[in-house]
Formats: C-alpha cells, structure tokens, sequence
C-alpha cells in the first residue's frame, strides 16, 4: 500500500511542474506535502486553530505529510529544524510579525 501511495504522491509531484508542496483536501481534513530532503523535523503552522503546532511525518526519502481538519481558507507556514519555512505558494499576505503566510484557497 505504502509503494501505490508513494507512486501517487510522486505522480501528483510530477502534473504540479515539481512545485516544492502540495496541498489536497481528503474526508473534510486539509493534507499538505513539502518536499524537503534535508529536513530533520518538520511541522506546519496555520491559522485554523491559532497557529499550533501540528507535525509533519516523512512519508518518503524527500517528501513530508501533515493534516489538519479543514474548515475554510487558511493562512499556513512551517518550521523545519526550528527555522521559519514560507515555501513558493501562488497566494501569501504579510503578517504581524512583518513576514508572509501562505494562504491555500480550496479550488484555486
């Protein structure tokens, strides 16, 4: 089950033009992907509940998953080995603290 999945996420990989995350909404749960192989740890922040922690679990050699239940539109970042991470994201907005945040978009 494990290699259909990794098949899939890598074909999804491949029809976004290699874009370092990903995102897809599953059973009222928002799923996010980032590519990263030199990450140790990796954890998303977003705005749907106060920005809390949530980890992210390496599902491959390079490529990391985290959930979180999707309610609406939601701003997002994360942090790999404790340091802020903003990946390449069609939508952000600046934050308080004088930073952007991604923002995911259902059907954008």
């Amino acid at each position: 089950m494990k290699n259909y999945r990794s098949v899939f996420i890598l074909l999804i990989f491949l029809a976004t033009g290699c874009k370092s995350h990903f995102a897809e909404i599953r059973e009222n749960r928002l799923f996010l992907y980032l590519h990263h192989s030199e990450a140790r740890s990796v954890e998303l922040r977003c705005s749907l509940d106060g920005f809390k922690a949530h980890a992210a679990t390496k599902i491959d050699d390079d490529l990391w998953e985290v959930s979180v239940p999707f309610t609406a539109e939601t701003t997002y970042f994360y942090i790999i080995d404790g340091e802020v991470f903003l990946p390449s994201c069609p939508f952000r907005e600046k934050d308080d603290f004088g930073t952007e945040n991604c923002i995911f978009i259902p059907d954008m």
